[in-house]
C-alpha cells in the first residue's frame, strides 16, 4: 500500500479547508408568507463579513420573465446577511432565484458567493371571476389565479359543465417560452349553446405551487355569447345600378371587435383592393379604385363581436351601373396620385398625377367635364399651364405648371404622384394633351382617396 507523503497531505487539507470556507453558505427562508412586505432569506457564512466600500452584487431572477422584483440587502450578524425580495404584479408566489456575489470576508482577497431559490407561500384567490360574464361559444373560458397552482390538484378538484380540455396558458415573453400555471383556459369539445348559462366549480383542495390550499369551493358562472347579426347593408343585397365608386357598409346588431370585408368580381375571379374599417356596429370597406361598370360583385363579411363571437358565413351581391362604350375617369388621391381613363369596362390609359396639397385639397366626389382651353396664366400664382379641362369651379385637369418663360417647372414635374397642386389635377404634358383631345364634355370623373 502506497502511503502519501506528509508534504502532499498538508497542501491538500489546506486547499480543502479554503474551498469549504469559500463555498459554504447556509441559506434559510426567514419569512416565506409575508408577501406584501416581501420574502426574506438569511444567508449564514462560516467566516465573518468585512465592511468595505463595495456592497455585494445581488441578482434576482423571477420565474416569469419581465416580472418586476425589488430587493434590499442588510447585515443581520457578523456572518449573516438578509435579502428581502418583493415581487410586483401577478402572479404572486413565483419561484425567485437569487445569487449574492463578491461578499468580502475578514480574510483578505477571499470573497464569498451564495445562491438559492425561494417560492413565497401565497393564499389562493381566483382574480378573474368578475371578468367572466359572456364567453364565445367555442371558448375559451379563462380562469386566472393570483398564484400558480398545481396541475394535478386543479384537474382533480375542478368540475366542468361539459366535456372539454382545460390547460395552463403557454406564454412567450422576450423570446422566452414558459407555462403560466396561474392562468388556465377551458375549451369545450363542442360549442356552447348560444345564450345558455354554464357553471365551473373549483373545489376545495386545489393547491398552489407554494403549498397553500383552497378551503372552500368557488363557482364560476357564464353565458355563451349570441352570434352577431347583419341588420343592414349599403348597397342592399341584390341592388342594381350601383354607382361606380362608393364605400360598402354593413351594420350589425352589436358592437364589432374585428372584421374583414372582401369583394370579388365572380365573372373574372378578381379581388377588389381596399381596406376595412370598424366603426362601432358598422363595418366599412373603402375601395382604392372604382368598381367597373356593368359588373356583379359579391361581398363576403367576416366579423367578431366584442364578445369574440364570430358572425359566421355572410355574403351578398350588387350590380353596378352600365356605361356602354362611354369614357369615364377614376382619379385616386392615395399614396400615389393616379388618373385612370376607362371606356366601358376597358382601361384605356393610366397616368401619374398630382392632386391638391393638404392646405388646398382637391374636392372629393363625382363630377362631369365642362369647358376647356389650350392654356392659361395665373397672375395670383405666377405660373400657367396647358391643355386644361374644367371639372368644377376653378378645379381643372391640366399640365404641370410652367414658369414666366413658358418652361415646365421641373421641381413640380418631379412631384407627380404626390400632392402638389392648389386643388387641380396635374398631368405630364403629353398626358394632359391626350386628356384634352380625347375626353369629351360631360364625361364622368370620379375623385376619391
Amino acid at each position: 500500500m502506497k502511503i502519501i507523503s506528509i508534504r502532499y497531505v498538508i497542501p491538500i487539507m489546506f486547499f480543502a479547508i479554503i474551498s469549504f470556507l469559500f463555498f459554504y453558505a447556509d441559506v434559510r427562508t426567514v419569512s416565506p408568507e409575508t408577501v406584501d412586505a416581501g420574502v426574506e432569506v438569511a444567508i449564514n457564512f462560516l467566516l465573518p463579513i468585512k465592511h468595505t466600500g463595495s456592497p455585494p452584487r445581488v441578482t434576482v431572477i423571477p420565474e416569469y420573465p419581465s416580472t418586476p422584483v425589488s430587493f434590499s440587502v442588510r447585515q443581520a450578524g457578523p456572518a449573516t446577511i438578509v435579502i428581502r425580495m418583493k415581487q410586483e404584479g401577478y402572479p404572486q408566489g413565483q419561484l425567485l432565484k437569487f445569487s449574492v456575489e463578491d461578499v468580502s470576508t475578514v480574510i483578505p482577497l477571499l470573497k464569498k458567493t451564495a445562491r438559492g431559490q425561494v417560492r413565497p407561500k401565497v393564499g389562493i384567490k381566483l382574480i378573474s371571476q368578475g371578468q367572466i360574464a359572456v364567453i364565445p361559444s367555442r371558448g375559451p373560458v379563462q380562469l386566472q389565479f393570483n398564484t400558480p397552482v398545481e396541475y394535478k390538484t386543479f384537474r382533480k378538484y375542478t368540475v366542468l359543465p361539459v366535456p372539454g380540455k382545460i390547460l395552463p396558458l403557454n406564454c412567450s415573453v422576450e423570446g422566452v417560452e414558459f407555462t403560466d400555471y396561474s392562468r388556465w383556459e377551458f375549451f369545450p369539445d363542442k360549442p356552447f349553446v348560444h345564450g345558455e348559462q354554464y357553471k365551473i366549480t373549483l373545489g376545495a383542495g386545489i393547491r398552489s405551487l407554494g403549498g397553500s390550499q383552497t378551503d372552500r369551493p368557488v363557482e364560476v358562472s357564464f353565458t355563451a355569447a349570441e352570434p352577431p347579426k347583419v341588420i343592414r347593408t349599403e348597397p342592399a343585397g341584390g341592388e342594381k345600378k350601383v354607382v361606380l365608386y362608393r364605400p360598402v357598409e354593413c351594420e350589425l346588431d352589436r358592437e364589432v371587435e374585428s372584421a374583414l370585408i372582401r369583394i370579388t368580381d365572380p365573372s373574372e375571379d378578381i379581388m377588389v383592393p381596399g381596406r376595412t374599417i370598424v366603426e362601432g356596429k358598422r363595418v366599412v370597406f373603402r375601395p382604392v379604385r372604382a368598381f367597373l361598370p356593368g359588373k356583379t360583385y359579391k361581398v363576403f363579411l367576416a366579423a367578431d363581436s366584442k364578445d369574440h363571437e364570430p358572425l359566421g358565413e355572410y355574403s351578398f351581391s350588387f350590380s353596378t351601373v352600365e356605361m356602354g362604350n362611354k369614357y369615364w375617369v377614376d382619379v385616386r388621391l392615395g399614396d400615389i396620385h393616379t388618373v385612370k381613363v376607362y371606356r366601358g369596362d376597358i382601361l384605356v390609359r393610366h397616368m401619374v398625377a398630382s392632386g391638391g396639397r393638404e392646405a388646398t385639397p382637391t374636392p372629393i366626389g363625382s363630377f362631369y367635364t365642362q369647358d376647356r382651353g389650350h392654356s392659361f396664366w395665373s397672375p395670383r400664382f405666377g405660373e400657367g399651364a396647358t391643355y386644361w379641362v374644367r371639372l368644377v369651379g376653378q378645379v381643372l385637369v391640366h399640365s404641370v405648371p410652367k414658369d414666366d418663360r413658358w418652361k415646365t417647372k421641373e421641381d413640380e414635374h418631379a412631384r407627380l404622384g404626390l400632392p402638389a397642386s392648389h386643388g387641380c389635377i396635374r398631368l405630364d404634358e403629353k398626358d394632359a394633351r391626350w386628356f384634352y383631345e380625347n375626353i369629351p364634355m360631360g364625361t364622368l370623373v370620379i375623385i376619391h382617396e
